[in-house]
């Protein structure tokens, strides 16, 4: 039949067409199984063509003009002998644990990419907003890797506060990384803890670079440094430290604000001279 011979233009890679049924304009259903007579046991490598049963999914594709796009796959599951369990054949194309194929993935990306807002693209793709935003950060997070260079031998650490958890009556907090020296932002993990800062961090290539890590005196910090940069040097932020100091200072100031004279220097720069 001709839409058989058209079948490779339509299906995934190594997919057999068997029937397709299009009961409305606005989307198309395409029944099909793998072409091939065995497959190889993905725990131990081994060769199996005893078929122990069949599955069925369901997968969204790419659509086509407009049209959405079903794969209704009829996977078989084989019998691996060595293993003495059934497996699963693999779909090319096709992630484990996803309903969606990845070209379907990429037109989202691409749609995100090029649409005015999100709300059209999930209009447009009939899919949910948690879908589109875990499909476009995870594209974001695979560029961000793919520019990422190793630790600078210069690191700065801070937190800043981005709202309030009032389920649990707390603010989460962001740690963001500075590169000082390339004088730009490094990265930025959610939360402050040292689990939060490991599992965020752990994909950096490098960390015997550093040489100093300049940070805010609290101790998730101080410690992480200590575990993970082997050879940096804690450098207290001056900021941090004026903060701390300045409270004491002005209190003694205003104690004694009878002995004490305020010489101004510069742009918000005072001397505090006390008499001979």
């Amino acid at each position: 039949m001709p839409w058989k011979n058209l079948s490779h233009l339509v299906l995934l890679p190594e997919l057999e067409l068997i029937a397709f049924k299009a009961p409305r304009r606005s989307w198309v259903r395409y029944f099909a199984q793998r072409r091939s007579s065995m497959e190889v046991c993905p725990k131990c490598a081994s060769p199996s063509q005893s078929v122990y049963d069949h599955r069925s999914v369901v997968l969204k594709d790419s659509p086509i003009r407009g049209q959405m796009v079903y794969l209704e796959i009829k996977k078989r599951r084989f019998w691996c002998k060595p293993c003495q369990k059934p497996f699963t054949e693999y779909i090319p194309g096709v992630r484990k644990g996803f309903r969606s194929t990845e070209r379907f993935r990429r037109d989202v990306l691409w749609a995100c990419e090029n649409f005015v807002d999100l709300g059209r693209v999930q209009r447009a793709y009939r899919i949910s907003a948690g879908y589109v935003f875990k499909t476009l950060y995870s594209r974001l997070e695979e560029k961000l890797r793919m520019r990422q260079y190793p630790w600078p031998e210069t690191v700065g650490i801070d937190e800043h506060s981005f709202r309030k958890n009032r389920k649990h009556r707390r603010t989460e907090f962001a740690s963001v990384f500075i590169d000082y020296t390339n004088k730009r932002m490094f990265e930025v993990v959610e939360g402050k803890s040292q689990d939060d800062l490991r599992a965020g961090l752990q994909h950096i290539e490098g960390p015997e670079r550093v040489k100093n890590a300049v940070v805010d005196l609290c101790d998730p910090f101080k410690n992480y440094v200590r575990e993970n940069f082997p050879n940096a040097r804690i450098v207290a932020d001056k900021f941090h430290v004026l903060r701390l100091i300045t409270p004491a200072l002005l209190k003694n100031v205003t104690s004694h604000a009878h002995d004490v004279s305020i010489v101004p220097l510069a742009r918000r720069h005072f001397l505090l001279v006390a008499p001979s």
